[in-house]
């Protein structure tokens, strides 16, 4: 029978066994608490983690509104394309990144920058407007992205000639981060100027959704419900279509502006040369494009008919007339003496037209435009008096049209002062009183100016859109007697052969205008430019003098008010001729009529 050995146990080797309890001990409450935090207090997160794995909610964009003229032409419209969406996890694959990278031709660090600012466990626009060959591309390769998705979604599209339209339209860019701030969806679309930006509310409709079920290749098994997107209110402009080809056609290579509006304020054309492709911004415009636009050589944002701000030349004589009647300074029966040049101190302030005019009243003075006549004319009324008419036509305040128009400038002593931090002299009330010196107008500015003269006193806010209110914007009241004075003289302008738009002369429409040259250089200094190029015009461009013709037809009940500036245009019988070629096509198209 075996015998039974007792081996003696050190007490080292139980020091060893208690160790190993100790740890099995710790280890065990590592995996209980460890469990404890996965299931019980982290249990939402992960809980919501897996439920990713196989459910997505993916956006539904709304087919923006569209936009429409007063003729019924559709210029803004929408038509299919692919938007790529991805959904993010608590970590991606930087395969999946890589391949992204490839197809959709940007660099990584982009992608990632995107893919960052989406919320774990959402699905955002990763790509818009991508082409069939990068969807075969994209569905090519699901076994590696299998956050993706493509849908077929609305894409903004600007039919015909956009170069027209576009300085009203505007363009919609993809939301940039200020826009998401703001509360744009990620890869959504936001109007960023013109009538895409004034009524982006109205145009860009609600977003639906649809929540899928996906396998582990990320492929979609099972659409579980789906809410879907709600289009945008479509918007109809007071702009006619005819008109506004009709104005931008009449402009022809020349850079510069139309306003034409009807008599309650209503837009009928807004044109701006050179213009753009609204097109371009939809797809997201290139370097070497946007290089051309700020350049704004052939194409440019700025819109010259609300933006720019440019001397009015003799456009601003009527406004300062109609002044001096109504302080009793002149009467239609006043004459004054104008011969060639005035001298007052030191300085000698010539008339344009060699030898003078003589003894004028206000209606030669206006119909051929005599500035002697109204070298007097400031002088009487002072500076005072002149900024105070100015702003009662409404210049030096924006219109309100966009929202950002220029306001244009009203010269005065504290202006000169803060801008030069030089004193007022008398030299600067009289070229004021022809439009030089420092005041400026936008030509939206001269057309409302302007429509004040044709109502005999009243001017409605201009309006782009049906949905906005008619305002009355200006009401001068007991002037009735001195517009029409005015308003005979302007018919002189165009009417009369000693009228400097005669050449604007239409026989069965009665057109009241006022033509403005506004120098950029001395005279001097344009002869000898001219003589030392061979009087190349284009050589020059720069120095030659802006050219204006503001105007309204008929005399009685008008139905328009045009304003054509043309941007170092020359000389204002440029700007008549223009205008001439737009009422000749609004009277072909029948939207104005002829006298009664």
């Amino acid at each position: 029978m075996p015998r039974k050995i007792d081996i003696p146990v050190s007490k080292n080797f139980n020091t060893a066994k208690n160790y190993i309890k100790f740890i099995l001990l710790i280890t065990t409450l590592i995996i209980i608490g460890r469990l404890f935090y996965l299931q019980v207090i982290n249990y939402n997160l992960y809980n919501e983690m897996a439920k990713n794995n196989c459910l997505r909610l993916i956006g539904i964009r709304p087919a923006r509104g569209e936009i429409l003229t007063s003729d019924n032409y559709i210029i803004a419209s929408n038509e299919p394309s692919f938007t790529l969406y991805f959904t993010r996890n608590i970590k991606t694959d930087p395969k999946e990144i890589d391949l992204l990278s490839k197809i959709l031709e940007k660099p990584k660090e982009k992608i990632e920058k995107k893919i960052d600012s989406i919320s774990y466990f959402s699905t955002q626009v990763l790509a818009n407007n991508i082409s069939h060959n990068q969807v075969f591309e994209v569905l090519s390769h699901k076994d590696i992205l299998k956050n993706v998705d493509v849908e077929i979604e609305p894409k903004r599209v600007y039919l015909g000639n956009p170069y027209i339209y576009a300085p009203v339209v505007g363009y919609i860019q993809e939301a940039n981060e200020e826009n998401i701030k703001k509360g744009a969806p990620t890869g959504s679309y936001v109007g960023q100027m013109g009538i895409e930006k004034l009524f982006n509310k109205q145009l860009e409709g609600t977003w639906g959704y649809k929540e899928v079920e996906r396998n582990v290749s990320g492929t979609t098994v099972k659409i579980l419900g789906q809410q879907n997107p709600k289009k945008g209110e479509n918007i109809r402009l007071t702009i006619n279509y005819k008109a506004q080809q009709i104005a931008y056609d009449a402009l022809g290579n020349y850079k510069g502006a139309v306003v034409i509006l009807r008599n309650n304020g209503d837009v009928l054309a807004l044109v701006s040369k050179p213009s753009f492709n609204s097109n371009d911004f939809v797809n997201g415009i290139l370097e070497q494009e946007w290089q051309q636009l700020e350049k704004g050589d052939k194409i440019s944002l700025f819109n010259r008919a609300v933006q720019g701000a440019y001397p009015p030349g003799s456009t601003i004589k009527p406004f300062l007339i109609f002044a001096a009647l109504q302080k009793g300074i002149i009467t239609p029966d006043t004459y004054l003496y104008c011969p060639y040049e005035i001298k007052i101190g030191s300085y000698t302030f010539k008339d344009w037209k060699a030898g003078g005019f003589g003894k004028i009243n206000l209606y030669t003075a206006l119909a051929g435009s005599s500035d002697v006549f109204m070298y007097q004319i400031g002088m009487k009324l002072g500076m005072k008096t002149i900024d105070e008419y100015l702003q009662k036509f409404g210049f030096g305040e924006s219109v309100g049209l966009f929202g950002y128009e220029s306001k244009g400038i009203i010269a005065s002593p504290q202006y000169k002062y803060k801008i030069f931090h030089t004193p007022w002299y008398l030299g600067d009330t009289i070229t004021s009183a022809i439009g030089q010196a420092y005041t400026l107008f936008t030509p939206l500015q001269l057309a409302v100016g302007f429509s004040i003269i044709a109502n005999e006193g009243v001017a409605y806010k201009p309006r782009l859109s049906y949905i906005e209110p008619k305002t009355l914007l200006y009401d001068i009241k007991n002037a009735k007697k001195d517009f029409e004075i005015i308003k005979n003289a302007l018919e002189l302008t165009v009417s009369s052969p000693i009228g400097t738009a005669h050449n604007a002369y239409i026989p069965n429409l009665t057109i009241c205008g006022k033509t403005g040259t506004a120098q950029v250089v001395t005279s001097k200094q344009l002869d000898n430019l001219l003589v030392q190029n061979n009087w190349d015009l284009n050589k020059i461009r720069k120095y030659l003098p802006q050219a204006w013709f503001a105007s309204f037809a008929p005399k009685h009940n008008p139905q328009i008010i045009m304003v054509v500036f043309l941007e170092h245009g020359y000389d204002s019988h440029y700007a008549a001729a223009v205008s001439k070629k737009i009422y000749e096509g609004l009277l072909k198209e029948h939207i104005i009529e002829p006298n009664k």
